[in-house]
């Protein structure tokens, strides 16, 4: 490729950007980033020092973990919090709620990793057939041994993209950083049944470090909604980046 196609490509791939065509749309830069090491979202199973391979198009794998309340009363549910609730009854929960991860394994084996493998969240998914279980506000609160916590609030009734079609679906492009501190309260309706996907875009695996890859390893948050968009096409009469009017 000689210098004149590859500013050609350089300036098409900006444009691209600025139309949002290529949905780089996360807060945390993690939809630009991409794998250092493998196809494997932490790098465990082989790492290569020197990251070959094309990796532009590698996608979060997604944490996907289901809420169902069986009783007749709402209760408090809760996400994660390894320090807090790994060691308590139902992970802190109500006994009426039942967890199931979807993607394989356990809910327990999810919480546990999440305290040695700390990973950064920036898609969530939230879908339910009960309508008001998708207009709660989440409490994100990040704790420390030294006493200082703090909590975010995440309202899901103001999030909802303008495109979406689903009435019982909630896309949200919100970065999180996870590890045994983080834990995250809901109100969960009686009856309702809550499924959470989560799409790290960033993990830490030491092991990944001892098999000569690197220690913090990177995926793309996929696109989830706006996909059925016309893409975006952006006319202009002044000159972009390195092409000239002819």
């Amino acid at each position: 490729m000689n210098s004149k196609e590859k500013e050609l490509l350089n300036a098409i791939n900006g444009t691209e950007r600025m139309s949002g065509f290529d949905s780089y749309d996360n807060a945390d830069g993690g939809d630009m980033s991409y794998f250092d090491d493998m196809d494997n979202f932490d790098g465990d199973d082989m790492s290569f020092a020197d990251g070959g391979g094309n990796h532009s198009q590698v996608v979060s794998d997604p944490y996907v973990v289901q809420y169902n309340n069986t009783g007749i009363v709402a209760v408090t549910a809760i996400l994660f919090g390894y320090n807090d609730y790994f060691g308590a009854l139902n992970y802190g929960n109500a006994a009426a709620v039942t967890i199931t991860n979807l993607q394989g394994g356990t809910y327990g084996r999810l919480i546990a990793q999440s305290n040695n493998k700390f990973f950064k969240i920036g898609k969530w998914r939230f879908q339910c057939s009960t309508p008001a279980q998708l207009q709660i506000t989440l409490n994100i609160n990040h704790v420390d041994a030294n006493g200082k916590t703090y909590t975010t609030p995440l309202n899901l009734s103001i999030m909802r993209d303008a495109y979406q079609q689903q009435s019982d679906i909630i896309d949200i492009t919100k970065p999180v950083t996870v590890d045994g501190n983080t834990f995250i309260t809901f109100n969960l309706l009686a009856g309702a049944v809550l499924t959470i996907s989560m799409f790290p875009t960033s993990v830490i695996s030491g092991k990944a470090k001892l098999n000569g890859g690197h220690s913090v390893n990177s995926a793309r948050a996929p696109r989830l909604s706006g996909k059925n968009v016309s893409p975006v096409i952006i006319q202009t009469s002044q000159d972009v980046k390195g092409i000239s009017k002819g």
